[in-house]
């Protein structure tokens, strides 16, 4: 769980700036800038979580793998514009913070779907 952890706090680093840089910088809507900048993350965190957090499991790249990935990541997804709209649109807290929420609630998702269906080790 620490390496995964780790990847984790790349990909939140990934995810915070572009939304940022999306929605300040280019005057993205918040959903859009939520969507890119949770993209670009969960390709960098797959990458990082198949090469080096699961690597000793020895499953090699296969679209079965990014398939179940990419579910994993869409539910993750929802979750997070669910999140953000409930809590920035309709509730005014701001963006940022709710996206940390946000954060949390999704990593915990993440980790046990990723962990246990998509990067589980046949038997």
């Amino acid at each position: 769980m620490v390496k995964f952890a780790i990847v984790g706090l790349v990909g939140t680093a990934v995810d915070m700036g572009l939304l940022n840089l999306i929605h300040l910088k280019l005057g993205t809507s918040l959903y859009w800038a939520v969507f890119w900048g949770f993209a670009v993350a969960t390709i960098t965190v797959y990458v990082l979580n198949n090469h080096w957090t699961y690597r000793r499991l020895g499953l090699p790249f296969q679209t079965q793998t990014l398939s179940k990935y990419t579910v994993v990541a869409a539910v993750g997804l929802a979750i997070t514009e669910g999140i953000i709209h409930l809590l920035a649109v309709e509730n005014g807290l701001y963006y940022n913070l709710a996206k940390v929420i946000a954060i949390v609630i999704v990593f915990f998702w993440n980790f046990f779907g990723n962990r246990y269906w998509t990067f589980r080790a046949k038997p």
